[in-house]
């Protein structure tokens, strides 16, 4: 088990390390000039030069990139080239608002799923379970910007009973921030669920077929404590690898719903930093994403390893 820890946090540092290359090099070869961007068209070489040189844009790139790195092992993304401010400083208020839609988006989309791709595929030949499935074919086929906006019409415009838009820190109004969270939470949770409780859907049909269950079917259980006993502890491991590779979707998703319901989250404040340039801020924000990915595909490999200790013994010693 240790052997396999320490193997799993080599590949996630190293996979860390070659992101942080890329990401570097990739947004230090955009076209544009952030100097000249920030002093405007009509400015002189020598000006433009010399902000450059007090920047530091004029040292070769692979001096910046260390430098970038080992300030990022302590922690430092950086100053915005802009506003002079850190770049944590900026990051900070706008990781709150896209850490509270993820965190509550995903766990109730998993809560929504489980019932529903248990009823869609206990009933797959019933009325009921045709509708199910139905349904999520229909949220699983509509963007996640149109439910936004058709729940915004309805919600926000035509009944006035929630917020069309604005985040309130939880801190300042605990009803106010949740008031402003149902309708982009709710969006992504129809979104998400849907795509979930098809794959539930499979999985438990799949269930349905193994020996296992039959032999509980056999003893005396019923079909629905046999399915949701058995059922969901065998598929545990693919759903855990779903639901994993959902969050990390949903990491960068989310930057449609801030843009849809004007949260200031950490999309809006990439989609800023690239239109004015600022390579700091555009930096540390895609690496912050990156590294937050990188972890919940860690978290995953380790939730195997917890689910089923077979893959405990199949690692080499």
């Amino acid at each position: 088990m240790r052997s396999a820890l320490a193997r799993r946090l080599i590949v996630f540092f190293g996979t860390v390390l070659a992101a942080s290359v890329v990401i570097f090099f990739i947004i230090q070869a955009l076209p544009g000039d952030v100097a000249l961007t920030t002093l405007g068209m009509g400015a002189s070489p020598e000006a433009v030069e010399a902000l450059r040189e007090r920047w530091g844009l004029d040292r070769p790139l692979i001096v910046r990139y260390f430098e970038w790195l080992l300030g990022l092992f302590h922690g430092d993304l950086g100053t915005s080239y802009l506003t002079g401010e850190t770049v944590w400083s900026q990051i900070g208020p706008r990781l709150a608002v896209t850490g509270w839609l993820v965190g509550l988006s995903m766990p109730l989309s998993a809560l929504v799923a489980l019932p529903l791709g248990l009823v869609a595929a206990m009933l797959r030949r019933r009325l009921s379970g045709v509708l199910v499935n139905a349904l999520s074919h229909i949220g699983l086929a509509i963007p996640v910007f149109v439910v936004g906006t058709v729940l915004t019409i309805i919600f926000a415009v035509k009944l006035g009973w929630l917020p069309a838009n604005g985040y309130v820190p939880i801190g300042e109004s605990v009803g106010e921030w949740a008031r402003r969270l149902i309708l982009p939470v709710t969006t992504i949770v129809i979104v998400q669920g849907c795509f979930l409780a098809r794959y539930v859907r499979a999985g438990f049909i799949d269930v349905l077929t193994e020996d296992y269950y039959r032999t509980a079917r056999a003893v005396g259980w019923r079909r629905w404590r046999g399915l949701w006993r058995h059922g969901l502890r065998n598929m545990s491991t693919s759903l855990v690898t779903v639901l994993g590779l959902q969050l990390a979707a949903l990491l960068v998703g989310a930057i449609l719903v801030e843009q849809v319901f004007v949260l200031r989250g950490l999309g809006s404040l990439l989609i800023q930093a690239v239109k004015a340039q600022d390579l700091m801020i555009v930096q540390g924000v895609s690496m912050l994403l990156v590294f937050a990915v990188l972890t919940v595909n860690f978290l995953v490999d380790l939730a195997y390893l917890a689910i089923d200790p077979r893959l405990r013994k199949a690692v080499p010693r």
